[in-house]
């Protein structure tokens, strides 16, 4: 598959298989992670795979904190601790993706962007791979709890998780259209040498 077929192709996918994918075509999908463009190559960017256990345990431990953290009068708290606890399992493999923390806010900037490419370059190669996935983020990005079951540091951020598997069903053609981007075609002499994107 060309990288311009995977880049239209690509479709995030919500109802995944129970099937679980091997570690290794994970393992391919990380190594292209990691071939993301990264400004003074720091290498900011951090996976956890979840799979089996793992993911109701991660979620049984965050939901365990709300129920300890937040008020049980707000009615958000049940659909928090309910949402923490079940969410990790609507995929075989979920792989959290994040970035370590930088004092410097511009290298953290940067640092950020990079991890997002890597996610990006992730989720490619798994179209690539015959799987689908869905970038999840949201308050589980945020809890403490999701960090300390990490072993990440308070500084660190969670970019995602990303849900991986085979897809439940046929995926039909979304022939959905994007809008063509505002371009600034800049320096070029003859506009008409431009080709429309």
């Amino acid at each position: 598959m060309d990288v311009y077929t995977a880049i239209h192709g690509r479709r995030s996918v919500s109802t995944l298989a129970e099937d679980v994918p091997p570690r290794t075509v994970i393992e391919r999908l990380i190594n292209a992670a990691v071939w993301a463009p990264n400004h003074h190559l720091t290498e900011p960017w951090r996976f956890h795979v979840l799979c089996g256990a793992a993911r109701s345990e991660m979620g049984a431990a965050v939901a365990d904190r709300l129920e300890e953290e937040l008020d049980p009068a707000d009615p958000a708290t049940s659909g928090a601790i309910r949402s923490a606890r079940s969410r990790l399992s609507r995929a075989p493999v979920v792989v959290v993706v994040s970035q370590n923390g930088s004092d410097d806010p511009m290298v953290n900037l940067e640092d950020y962007a990079a991890v997002c490419c890597a996610t990006q370059n992730l989720m490619l190669a798994a179209h690539a791979e015959g799987l689908a996935t869905k970038w999840r983020t949201g308050d589980m990005c945020d809890y403490r709890a999701s960090k300390e079951f990490l072993g990440l540091s308070e500084a660190d951020r969670i970019v995602g998780y990303v849900y991986v598997g085979y897809p439940a069903a046929h995926l039909s053609s979304d022939d959905r259209e994007r809008k063509s981007p505002e371009v600034g075609w800049l320096g070029w002499d003859d506009p008409s040498d431009s080709v429309s994107v």
